[in-house]
């Protein structure tokens, strides 16, 4: 199954192809100690919150990236 924009965080970091595409758009943002404490959220959800607008315009291109990624 594919990640995307609706999978975990957790799942998401787990994949090393996944954490390539959180550093393409967020470069950093894999090895933020923070990432663990939203682990059973959906990178959607981050991606709503307002300190996640850079990054959020962008979010089209994230699932694209993620869906192509294998679990």
């Amino acid at each position: 199954m594919a990640l995307s924009l609706d999978s975990k965080i957790k799942d998401i970091l787990r994949s090393p192809e996944g954490k390539a595409v959180m550093e393409k758009y967020a470069p950093g943002s894999t090895s933020n100690p923070s990432m663990k404490l939203v682990g059973a959220m959906t990178y959607r959800k981050l991606l709503s919150y307002p300190e996640s607008a850079d990054v959020a315009k962008f979010a089209d291109q994230i699932d694209e990236d993620l869906k192509k990624c294998s679990r």
